[in-house]
């Protein structure tokens, strides 16, 4: 069956056992069994998971977006005709990813679920090892535009420009990652006549950001809807009010038994009991940050807020935070809570 964009893409797909490895350091661990001989020397196919043919190469990547212990997943669905990528890491992870794509031999969809540079980051080089389409939900411009992703991303107009900080956070991609596809919430992956891959949107962290359902077999692909929070910075989110809802509908999902399996970005697979708890500590982060925000002095300036807030959560105060704030306070301001004049956030 052949592959058709512009709204709806079709790719055929057996789904048999899962594959999965984790990089520790200098060591490649998988199930438990640890390896050395280089990324793509070995597979552990096992069903351990359950479900579909996924494979997965998490990184526990140092620096400017991870800290040791906040994995970073691409996970992939084998298809007979094609095979679909959802989302390409970071630069580093490159000859993992593109082992990955040697190893399906027919990656056909690269599926983008949100415009940050840690999931776009060996997009270039796998445009240039396969025949893929790019599809995402929104957020074109970020994804082609890397001074503007910069701009808006870490907001040196408002926050300064620390040295190093461009080539830190433009330095996890290889280049531009333009989307040959915007596909909404409805459109289908359809890989073969018992199979559907469901588009669905789930906004918050970033408002574009969207995922993979399969009904079918009770697997859910989602990227940053469940947060990194081991990560020493907010991760963050660009409407609470969109987050939550996003949240409510995972949950409905898996209370209702049509989620079984959740594949994030930042956890390990997750059955059912284990999403819920996920979902919990997000819903609990969030529940956290309003609570502080609403809990502080008569008045103060975004900027006071914004260190008020890092501190009080442990958080480092960078441009992560400040946005996620910015959202908050919006939103807070909507609902009749707060107020801003002046340049001063006030709570009535």
């Amino acid at each position: 069956m052949g592959l058709q964009l512009g709204g709806v893409g079709v790719v055929d797909v057996e789904l048999p056992q899962v594959v999965a490895f984790e990089r520790r350091g200098g060591d490649y661990v998988a199930m438990g069994s640890t390896y050395s001989d280089g990324i793509g020397g070995f597979r552990l196919e096992t069903e351990v998971y359950g479900g579909g043919d996924v494979f997965a190469f998490a990184a526990d990547f140092p620096g400017v977006i991870f800290q040791p212990g906040v994995p970073l997943n691409v996970w992939a669905v084998r298809g007979d005709d094609y095979s679909v990528l959802i989302d390409t890491g970071v630069k580093e992870m490159t000859p993992g990813i593109l082992s990955m794509c040697e190893r399906l031999g027919n990656v056909g969809v690269v599926l983008l679920t949100h415009a940050h540079v840690d999931h776009m980051g060996a997009s270039g080089a796998v445009r240039q090892a396969t025949s893929a389409r790019f599809v995402a939900g929104g957020a074109e411009a970020w994804f082609r535009d890397l001074e503007l992703h910069y701009r808006e991303f870490c907001l040196p107009h408002i926050l300064g420009d620390p040295p190093g900080q461009k080539e830190e956070i433009l330095g996890l991609v290889d280049g531009p990652s333009p989307v040959d596809v915007l596909m909404g919430e409805g459109a289908e992956l359809r890989p073969d006549a018992g199979t559907r891959l469901e588009v669905i949107r789930l906004p918050g962290h970033k408002l574009e950001e969207i995922g993979l359902l399969d009904r079918a077999r009770g697997e859910l692909f989602v990227a940053d809807v469940l947060l990194a929070l081991a990560s020493p910075f907010f991760h963050g989110y660009q409407s609470p009010r969109a987050f939550r809802a996003s949240l409510d509908r995972i949950e409905a999902l898996l209370r209702e038994g049509t989620v079984n399996t959740v594949y994030a970005s930042h956890h390990p697979p997750l059955d059912a009991a284990g999403a819920l708890a996920a979902l919990g500590q997000t819903r609990g982060l969030l529940d956290s940050v309003r609570s502080v925000v609403l809990s502080g002095p008569a008045q103060e300036s975004q900027e006071q807020l914004w260190r008020r807030v890092s501190s009080k959560l442990e958080r480092e105060p960078e441009f992560r935070g400040y946005a996620m704030l910015a959202g908050e306070v919006g939103e807070l301001t909507e609902d009749g809570l707060l107020e801003v004049e002046g340049g001063l956030i006030r709570r009535k």
